[in-house]
């Protein structure tokens, strides 16, 4: 960007700042404004046409943004008195954040201002700091989507708990360095407003430690005002560094900030300082303590590492906290899923001191936010696979498992790094692809701007670093291709492989269009600078906490191929990320939402993103954003309710989707695990099969000797459904759905069909004595007979894609569906189904758009209605048509089981997950890098 634009760009946003306030100007507005201003400026600050489109495109996506407002539970303290809003002080940290914002980072003052409201209620739910006789211990939760700006909300509570009087401030920023050193420097720029690299260099000079940096730039300077560093972007916390220093909490004036790794040791040694330097003969500190605990579900109990134990660091974090006569803690997560609401209590069956007992905070995103929604949609009302109103879903390609069986299998260990010599076709198209995106940011004029890659594709650190190796002799030789040959005429240069793949890249992807430049001034004119700035990094302990050092940067943009694991999973921050390369397991997709480093904000680029991604994880990340939508909707449901979290927390372990994080967390300790889980409202079905012909023949068996029976049992009518077509039988006794349900064998790995626990349920509830029996038609023209005792019937089976591998079949592959959508309409006539519809768009139409209900099978459970049983015959087909089916018959048996709601009280089954049932079927990659990464 060149001088004369930045120079207009901070004029149109002064200008509009100024006068619109806290309102958002029109289109109209916007443009008039800014062209009113380049008018003005033209002789002094001349650009060109094409410059100032450019300019209006980049920053509309900052000041026509729109935010909604937060949701918040409140816990039952009669203790705690609002503060926030009588308490005055100068603003001095808050308002000079602010100016940051709006100044350097063009936040509109709309969304600066929502961002003010929301961190003052949060404030609020805080302990009270100016008022030290009084003692208290609050324990909240922020709630936000991956990568949508929690760091900046908790770095606003960070500057606004500074003015309001906390003296101590600890960021547990992860448990990685890297994660560390990030936000080490981010808080040193937003909110210390010093470089603390060399702050606690005692042979340092005074300038180089004192340098200003972000908010430390701009005015009005206080030298009264101060935030000590405790630690730096070179330095964890440590208690030699600090004794060199000469620095305790006794002698200080100011705030105290300490950012330290979410680490045993680390942690126990700040809490013995803390204690041994700063306490009173009570071994308790005097001084208001604010301590935000950053991705507050990571530290799972799925680890080998004693050092991220978190029966240890739990313990840790606790002990900090009670060393403090005032402690607020202030917990940070991006999946209602977290361990905080699965794994709520400590050894003991204590509760766990942690849990957000006080409060619980939904935060919204910005309009200008592409988060799981935008890319991955909702689900179809009939369809759960067809995804609706995902505007990026274009943006995402699928890694095929046949192509990645000879280089990345999901099972692999590390010694694949001795063993992987090249690299897939399909990565080495990902990486044309980010060479080119370069090439077209550099076009329009984002020249200092970051561009990032990630590749995702193993938890072993050898492996990382070995497909790094790799990816730089690729690079590299491309590198020398275009500075050696593409300057040649296109005839020449189109013979060298390398500009013969870019070239098809380009014209795949249809860059000439979005970059509106044709190919031929491409490659003689732009390619060779756009690319050969680019480098390749790995990005794990290992390789060490500056591997992604963006600030030393800042000036030129850092241009990076960056390869990890769980480093580049856990908060860390991929500036300017385009293209991502993802090949992970599937199954465990609470870590699939943190590991999805591509969503986030995309200025000027959002038409560049690609994700390519396993063909499996595409259908996970859908079936996950409907389930944690629906959670936050229940949120949303019970703040209406003023119900606490709490409430909330029992919500979320009783949802069926908890049970495969209860499972990740066991898995290595093997410990069976039980748990109450909702299913009255629910239709729970058998989406994966055992892949064995004499479980899928008893499960044959089991389904036509009930439909055989039906017709002779007293009181049991037969007719035919009309929509959804279906053949039904009203009034069937429990007890042969019982006996059905008992006898069906699924796959273990679908832990929400449990034939014995939902026999039990079925048998204890007097509620489900009398069932709807159902065997949907589908679309197959070659009917399927059922004997039954009055004859046959002639169905029309459904045909569903299987996804077949050695030991598991999955219906409808990846989509964890049986049944068309919305079949729990079997059963209700024309009317109930139309009443039904009408109340929930009476509902919807009082709510805002991010509230509103949509209508799924569990719309259709309502209370008083028959519970029902759907018997699903399937005609199989293979899901990809090049591999067909091995051992998977022909036709398949699955099972639909709608329970209807039971009112304000729901119901509970008691499930148990068997651990070691699990491990043996399944191999479980589960985030975590391998041991020789710590």
């Amino acid at each position: 960007m060149t001088n004369n634009i930045e120079i207009l760009s901070g004029m149109i946003v002064g200008v509009i700042n100024a006068k619109y306030k806290d309102d958002i100007p029109t289109l109209e507005e916007f443009a008039a404004e800014a062209e009113q201003i380049r008018l003005a400026n033209n002789l002094i600050f001349p650009i060109s046409n094409d410059e100032f489109e450019q300019l209006l495109k980049s920053l509309r996506e900052f000041i026509l943004v729109t935010i909604g407002d937060a949701h918040s539970l409140k816990g039952i303290d009669t203790n705690h008195q609002s503060w926030y809003p009588r308490h005055k002080n100068d603003g001095f940290y808050w308002n000079r954040y602010r100016r940051y914002l709006e100044v350097k980072k063009k936040w509109s003052p709309e969304v600066t201002k929502r961002l003010h409201d929301t961190t003052n209620n949060i404030m609020d739910d805080l302990g009270d700091p100016t008022n030290p006789k009084k003692m208290f211990s609050r324990r909240g939760l922020l709630l936000g989507d991956v990568q949508s700006g929690k760091t900046a909300t908790y770095t606003a509570i960070c500057n606004k708990a500074a003015d309001a009087g906390y003296r101590v401030i600890i960021i547990l920023a992860g448990m990685l360095e890297n994660l560390r050193f990030q936000t080490q420097e981010r808080l040193d720029a937003e909110f210390a407003g010093r470089e603390s690299k060399y702050a606690l260099d005692t042979k340092a000079d005074q300038k180089i430690k004192n340098r200003s940096v972000g908010v430390g730039k701009i005015g009005p300077f206080n030298p009264e005002k101060r935030i000590s560093c405790f630690t730096s972007v070179s330095t964890d916390f440590s208690k030699k560094v600090l004794k060199s220093n000469d620095l305790t909490l006794k002698n200080l004036k100011g705030t105290a900030l300490f950012v330290v790794k979410k680490n045993k040791s680390v942690l126990e040694n700040l809490h013995k300082w803390l204690v041994e330097n700063n306490a009173d003969e009570d071994n308790k500190i005097d001084l208001p303590l604010l301590l935000i605990d950053d991705e507050a579900d990571n530290a799972s109990v799925n680890t080998n590492s004693e050092e991220k134990n978190p029966t240890a660091i739990n313990n840790a974090i606790r002990n900090i906290l009670g060393s403090f006569y005032q402690s607020s803690y202030l917990g940070i997560t991006a999946t209602p899923f977290a361990n905080i609401f699965i794994d709520p209590d400590t050894d003991g069956g204590k509760p766990d001191d942690l849990f957000p007992r006080d409060f619980l905070t939904v935060l919204p995103a910005p309009s200008n936010y592409i988060g799981a929604d935008l890319i991955f949609g909702n689900g179809d009302e009939d369809n759960w696979h067809i995804r609706h109103n995902a505007p990026y879903s274009d943006a995402v390609i699928k890694i095929y498992n046949e192509e990645m069986e000879s280089y990345f299998k999901f099972k692999h260990k590390k010694t694949l790094a001795d063993e992987l010599s090249s690299l897939p076709a399909s990565l080495e198209e990902a990486m044309y692809y980010f060479l080119l995106a370069n090439v077209v940011r550099d076009l329009r004029g984002d020249d200092t701007e970051h561009r990032s890659m990630m590749i995702n594709v193993s938890r072993f650190t050898d492996v990382q670093n070995r497909v790094a190796e790799l990816a730089e002799i690729w690079l590299k030789k491309v590198q020398s291709d275009i500075e050696d040959y593409a300057r040649l005429d296109i005839e020449k240069a189109l013979q060298i492989k390398n500009i013969q793949m870019l070239n098809a890249i380009w014209e795949k992807y249809n860059f000439s269009q979005i970059a509106e430049c044709d190919w031929t001034t491409v490659q003689q004119e732009f390619l060779f600078e756009a690319i050969n700035q680019i480098e390749v990094r790995a990005v794990n302990q290992k390789t060490g906490a500056a591997s992604l050092n963006y600030y030393a940067y800042k000036n030129v943009g850092l241009r990076v191929i960056a390869v990890g694991g769980n480093s580049l999973s856990r908060g860390l921050t991929l500036e300017g990320l385009c293209v991502s390369y993802f090949y992970r397991n599937s199954m465990m997709y609470d870590t699939l939402l943190q590991m999805g480093r591509w969503f986030g904000y995309r200025s000027n680029y959002d038409d560049l993103i690609k994700i390519w991604m396993a063909e499996d994880a595409v259908d996970w990340y859908g079936y996950i954003t409907d389930a944690t939508n629906e959670l936050k909707e229940e949120l949303y449901k019970m703040e209406r309710q003023q119900l606490t979290p709490e409430d909330f927390g029992l919500k979320v372990r009783q949802d069926p989707n908890s049970l495969i994080v209860t499972a990740r967390n066991k898995m290595r300790t093997a410990t069976p695990v039980t748990r109450p889980i909702t299913v009255s409202g629910r239709l729970i079905e058998t989406p994966r099969l055992k892949n064995r012909a004499d479980s899928l023949t008893s499960n044959e068996k089991a389904c036509k000797k009930l439909i055989s029976e039906l017709d002779r049992i007293t009181g049991v009518t037969r007719g035919m459904n009309e929509n959804p077509e279906a053949v039904l039988w009203r009034n069937v006794p429990k007890k042969y759905v019982i006996e059905l349900v008992k006898n069906f064998n699924t796959h273990p790995w679908h832990l929400n069909f449990q034939s014995v626990t939902l026999s039990d349920y079925i048998i204890q509830n007097d509620n489900l004595d009398y069932w709807d029996v159902a065997v949907p038609c589908g679309s197959v023209e070659e009917l399927y007979p059922l004997n039954c005792a009055n004859g046959k019937i002639m169905i029309k089976p459904q045909l569903r894609s299987i996804k077949e591998d050695s030991a598991m079949l999955r219906v409808s592959g990846t989509h964890v569906k049986v049944g068309a959508g919305l079949s729990a309409r079997i059963g209700l006539d024309h009317n109930e189904i139309e009443k039904i519809q009408n109340d929930v768009k009476k509902r919807n139409a009082i709510k805002p758009a991010a509230e509103q209900e949509r209508i799924t099978d569990r719309t259709f459970l309502v209370q008083g209605r028959a519970p029902i049983l759907m018997i699903h015959i399937l005609k199989t087909k293979a899901e990809n048509e090049n591999s067909p089916l091995d051992k998977c018959p022909e036709y398949l048996f699955a099972l639909g089981l709608g329970f209807p709601h039971t009112g304000k009280k729901e119901k509970t089954a008691n499930y148990v997950v068997n651990i070691n049932e699990l491990k043996n079927w399944m191999d479980i990659d589960d985030g975590d890098e391998d041991d020789d990464d710590f």
